[in-house]
């Protein structure tokens, strides 16, 4: 019998005879780590978050200065701590060194630039998604960082596993401020060192086959936790519940056309490109604009300036609600909606929470606006997991359940099948005809005739017509709008 298999054999008997020391080992490291773990994502996960939407003179350097700290050998960190904590240094007087709290505060410091530097890039990814419509919603900007990393919760538990495994298998940081003081700090990893020196080889080696088992019991639990995940998104079984006939919502009382934006020379670049070339509109109450065009004309932009996510170079100014004196109530319906991995229900209700509503009123809102889009049936069931059609109206009903004066939609039927869409267009007709100022971007001329009042038309990022939606078909329109009319309805 040759010294590894021996020294392995003796090694798993233990294992299984759960040696007194091996245990005492692998319970100063499990506690160890984890703390300083959890410690790590309490901070390194909001510092991510914050530098991630930051917007400050040198943050630059405050990325460099992370990324750096990310790099940094481990043993320069147990140098560092091991002179803040040794007794000369300004933490001496806690008198912690060769400690499992020394040992603790090594593993944050280690922890904490890979935690907050991977949060940060996934944030600043999912951010190109759903950043706007989180805006649009009402939240902050690290309110909206820090969903994401809820949304992102599968890619978060293995950013937590990364650092678990840096965090217990390291070695030079823990022996450094540690000391390797037997049954005090000795760890997995100091005592794997340790007993391989001195040629212990059966406890290293039942040490090093219980370290590879945490790490991978770890893993598993986490596949297993995504894997649960995705099941539950393609998993569409269950009730599927179609728009209900409703009775009229409550039509506001009517006003006169009283103005409630105005827009005065309003240009928007970016970078080179001017997606909107001086542009003046006045949107008044009650309306129904539909921005008309081809891809790429402006409508998209001239939408998310009216609703506030864009700044321009011209005067737009928003006015109060009349005779009411309050600022009128802003939502918006995106082309793709962005539905945070959460049930139907929560992602209703998160909407509604950052808008502030009192929590007594979120329930019977939500209820009441699934109520409406046809899918209370569904409150239960991730968001994803529905259907494109269902999607929509899911983000219809967050939207509505915020009691909007003024709704935006940028397209919002443009991806989705004819059924769909039709129920999609009764929905906002139905709120239209609640008294709710209606701003529509499209293509559709179609649509627009069936859903507007007032159409804009626009082409290069200049408006060229604006006209009642009566006189848009039938006056003698400029020839750019006039080709744009019989491409998309030549019978007219």
């Amino acid at each position: 019998m040759n010294t590894f298999t021996e020294s392995l054999g003796l090694a798993l008997r233990m294992i299984v005879g759960a040696d007194v020391e091996l245990l005492q080992i692998v319970r100063l490291s499990l506690q160890v780590s984890s703390l300083a773990c959890l410690f790590g994502a309490a901070i390194g996960l909001v510092l991510g978050a914050w530098l991630a939407v930051a917007r400050f003179r040198g943050l630059g350097v405050a990325v460099w200065a992370l990324n750096t700290a990310l790099a940094m050998p481990a043993v320069v960190t147990g140098l560092v701590v091991y002179l803040l904590l040794s007794r000369a240094g300004p933490l001496g007087a806690f008198g912690i060194l060769f400690t499992p709290g020394a040992m603790v505060v090594a593993q944050t410091l280690l922890v904490v630039p890979l935690i907050a530097a991977l949060a940060r890039r996934l944030v600043v990814d999912s951010m190109q998604e759903g950043g706007d419509q989180l805006r649009s919603l009402g939240a902050a900007p690290l309110t909206s960082a820090l969903l994401m990393l809820v949304h992102e919760r599968f890619a978060l538990l293995t950013i937590m596993l990364t650092a678990f495994g840096r965090a217990i298998s390291e070695v030079g940081t823990v022996m450094i401020v540690g000391g390797n003081i037997a049954g005090v700090t000795r760890v997995m990893t100091t005592a794997i060192a340790l007993e391989t020196t001195k040629g212990d080889l059966p406890l290293a080696l039942a040490l090093g086959i219980v370290l590879l088992a945490v790490v991978g019991a770890l893993n598993l639990g986490i596949d297993a936790l995504r894997i649960a995940g995705s099941r539950s998104l393609r998993d569409e079984s269950g009730p599927t519940e179609h728009v209900p006939s409703l009775e009229p919502l409550p039509r506001r009382p009517a006003s006169p056309p009283l103005p409630l934006i105005t827009l005065r020379g309003a240009t928007v670049r970016f970078g080179t490109v001017t997606a909107l070339r001086d542009v003046a509109l006045t949107l008044h109450r009650g309306e129904r604009l539909a921005l008309v065009g081809a891809n790429g004309s402006g409508k998209t932009t001239l939408l998310r300036l009216l609703h506030g996510l864009l700044p321009d170079t011209g005067d737009c100014q928003r006015l109060p609600l009349q005779p009411e004196g309050r600022r009128p109530v802003a939502a918006m319906l995106f082309q793709r909606p962005f539905l945070l991995r959460l049930s139907v229900r929560r992602n209703v209700l998160i909407g509604l929470w950052l808008r502030g509503v009192p929590r007594g009123e979120r329930e019977a809102r939500c209820s009441g606006a699934l109520r409406r889009v046809g899918l209370s049936a569904l409150s239960a069931r991730p968001a994803r997991a529905l259907s494109g059609g269902q999607q929509q109206r899911l983000a219809l009903a967050r939207a509505w359940a915020l009691a909007p004066d003024i709704l935006y939609l940028d397209e919002p039927t443009a991806s989705l099948d004819p059924s769909a869409k039709n129920e999609v267009e009764a929905l906002i007709a139905e709120i239209a005809a609640s008294g709710v100022t209606l701003v529509i971007s499209t293509h559709n001329l179609g649509q627009a005739k069936r859903l507007a009042t007032r159409v804009a038309y626009l082409e290069g990022g200049r408006l060229v017509v604006d006209l009642p939606v009566a006189r848009y078909f039938t006056d003698v329109l400029p020839p750019e709008a006039a080709r744009f009319l019989k491409g998309e309805l030549p019978w007219i």
